[in-house]
């Protein structure tokens, strides 16, 4: 946790993270090239106000403030990537970002709807991908091979990069891949269907035509081409899984993007900067449904989004940041099956209805006053419009449902001393029902007896208030942050109200579909410290703790999925002027909480999740400012442990070798 990090999630600008009022986890490039990922998300494990999950191998959430999935809205370099089958529970879409292609990723938490409209309830996660600027006309050049082995998933990964330019154009590119063996549980061997590999390119440009005006063009590439569907396969303590193989093959994500910033010299405006950007998400899917017969399924959306936002300053002491952004999701699916015996295909019902399209248009402003020097007051307000076509199904008619919302947020931070910062934070947010809560048809999974999901078109928003106060410290040599929160979330979409309908396929199955039934209320705390000790030896530490209730009918009752009391501890200890050790600590405590649907998912065991600890160690050689040697030893215990929800069991004991070579 940095708080002086420069960071532009939370006002859509870039300020110090210790200025800003609400609370922002940042995890830095430093710390992103110490991490030995799996997932972007493995980035953000132990971090503030932040904790992670997985359903399976190469997959990975984040759940912030006890929500997750479509509930948190994720951002690449400032552009939406919820699409509108983003699930809120876990998915694998998150993890189609590339993790050795990102220079900063930042976690706005809590409601952020004023700003970024649908989906930003329990927070915004955004990941910033790197800019290679040059100075002076003469060409320069830098780029860097890194080399990955890890014992615990038999690991080996590659990352090739560059980049070539002046002070006018900047030329980039990169290449990684990944490729993982059957994963180590820890004291009880190799686990079958944990192996996969992943690859993906990234390249861009960045034109400066004149003083103060850039353009940026940038292609993002990433592909999982074989990921296991593992927990359905392989079941867990909740309950058995099919045995029979169950595949994304292949997943992959395309991001293209156009950006232009101008630092303009007009009366009425300070800058100006607007996205144009296209991202395609392929989602191929095969499975046996039994010995006979196999079922197979595509889907594809492709989201298209253009945002504006222009800054204007009043003074000293007065900002104005406004804009507008429209997207449009369109989504194309298909679905058979085939008997393996005979070779016919029958058609069915994508779980995606085929020719759906989503339209999300919102314009906003935030006000920044400071009345007094040491004091600054925000203001927030936005208008969003959601359109959503459904087309015509074997279950239902077509549909078009249309929402509304105003959403808006009121904070304050202030100086109490040259080093301490009191905020206080007032937000309201709201997620529009996307196509997967209103339109999704087939079988959930992870439920026992299967639930058979079937359109709704009559549901309504779901809407989050949130009040959060805390304190930032920096100065010396402590940086600290600690922030409590309480959120009301209301009209919560749940996919489970059970229709009456008689459900035959597959056998024993239940219809359910989504209903607006439930309010829920969650509390908590999250804190997170680092010392400089010494010129040699800094020490860290977080703490995050989540309590939700929910009520269904005037019934009460945990949940769903919310995260164990968490965090971490270590310290980074420099051996001089290349080496350097860091020990360090994952832990989290037992979680027995469970809703309804935790009891019924194979991932969770109905009994709860056992609390952990994994003791960790990295040892570091730096030879030369460009050059690095790294062995990541973790779970040092070998202890057999899972994350709360996950659907895979942690990695027992292993070791991760780096290999790294800048040239610049």
């Amino acid at each position: 946790m940095e708080l002086e990090t420069m960071q532009v999630t939370a006002g859509r600008q870039s300020e110090s993270q210790y200025q800003v009022p609400q609370p922002v986890t940042v995890v830095t490039r430093e710390q992103i090239e110490k991490a030995a990922p799996q997932v972007m998300t493995d980035l953000l494990r132990g971090q503030v106000g932040v904790f992670t999950q997985s359903s399976g191998p190469g997959q990975g959430i984040a759940i912030i403030r006890g929500l997750k999935g479509s509930e948190v809205l994720h951002l690449v370099d400032g552009m939406r990537l919820n699409m509108t089958f983003f699930r809120n529970s876990p998915s694998q879409y998150i993890a189609l970002v590339d993790p050795f292609n990102i220079q900063q990723i930042e976690v706005l938490r809590g409601p952020a709807g004023s700003l970024y409209g649908s989906d930003a309830m329990g927070g915004v996660l955004q990941v910033l991908t790197p800019e290679y600027r040059f100075s002076g006309e003469q060409w320069g050049a830098r780029g860097g091979v890194l080399t990955q082995f890890g014992s615990a998933e038999l690991a080996k990964v590659g990352r090739i990069h560059g980049a070539t330019g002046n002070n006018a154009v900047s030329l980039a590119g990169g290449f990684t891949y990944m490729d993982y063996g059957l994963r180590d549980l820890g004291q009880g061997g190799r686990e079958p269907f944990s192996d996969y590999s992943a690859r993906g390119g990234d390249g861009k440009i960045l034109w400066s035509p004149a003083l103060g005006h850039e353009l940026m063009l940038s292609a993002q590439w990433f592909e999982t081409p074989k990921l296991p569907r593992y927990f359905e396969i392989a079941g867990g303590p909740g309950g058995p899984g099919s045995g029979l193989p169950v595949f994304f093959e292949p997943g992959n994500r395309k991001f293209l993007h156009a950006r232009y910033r101008a630092s303009l010299p007009w009366r009425l405006v300070d800058s100006v900067e607007a996205h144009l950007a296209q991202q395609v998400i392929n989602d191929e899917r095969w499975r046996l449904v039994n010995t006979s017969t196999r079922e197979q399924e595509q889907s594809r959306s492709t989201l298209t989004g253009l945002t504006a936002q222009f800054i204007s300053s009043f003074g000293e002491n007065a900002r104005l940041v406004y804009g507008l952004d429209f997207y449009r999701d369109a989504v194309d699916s298909a679905k058979s099956r085939t008997d393996l015996g005979t070779g016919a295909v029958t058609a069915r019902d994508p779980t995606s209805p085929d020719g759906a399209r989503e339209d999300s248009l919102g314009v906003y402003a935030m006000s920044e006053w400071r009345p007094l020097t040491p004091w600054l007051l925000e203001l927030a307000l936005r208008y969003s419009r959601v359109e959503t076509e459904l087309p015509m199904t074997s279950a239902s008619a077509p549909a078009q449902v249309g929402n509304d919302d105003v959403t808006g947020h009121i904070a304050s931070a202030l100086s109490l001393t040259p080093n301490l910062v009191w905020t206080v934070n007032l937000a309201r947010g709201f997620r529009a029902p996307n196509i997967f809560d209103l339109g999704t048809l087939g079988p959930r999974a992870g439920t026992s007896p299967t639930q058979v999901n079937v359109p709704n078109p009559n549901l309504k928003p779901e809407t989050i208030i949130s009040l959060d106060t805390g304190f930032k410290w920096v100065g010396g040599a402590l940086t600290m942050e600690a922030s409590a929160f309480y959120s009301q979330y209301d009209n919560r979409i749940e996919p489970r109200e059970p229709t009456g309908n008689p459900c035959a396929d597959p056998p024993g199955c239940v219809e359910v579909r989504s209903e607006n039934i439930s309010e829920a209320v969650y509390y908590g705390l999250e804190a997170g410290a680092r010392y400089k000790a010494s010129a040699r030896l800094e020490t860290y530490a977080t703490l995050n703790y989540t309590r939700g209730e929910e009520q269904n009918r005037g019934q009460t009752r945990p949940a769903n999925r919310v995260p164990p009391l968490n965090g971490q501890l270590g310290a980074t200890w420099s051996l001089g002027e290349t080496l350097y050790a860091e020990p360090y600590v994952l832990l989290a405590d037992r979680q027995t909480r469970l809703d309804d649907d935790d009891l019924t998912d194979a991932r969770i065991n109905p009994q709860g999740t056992s609390g952990w600890t994994t003791a960790n160690l990295r040892l570091g050689w730096k030879p030369s400012s460009t050059s690095r040697l790294q062995l990541d030893l973790k779970n040092l215990l070998d202890k057999s442990y899972r994350e709360h929800g996950s659907g895979i069991n942690g990695s027992g004991f292993g070791a991760t070798l780096t290999l790294e070579q800048r040239f610049d």
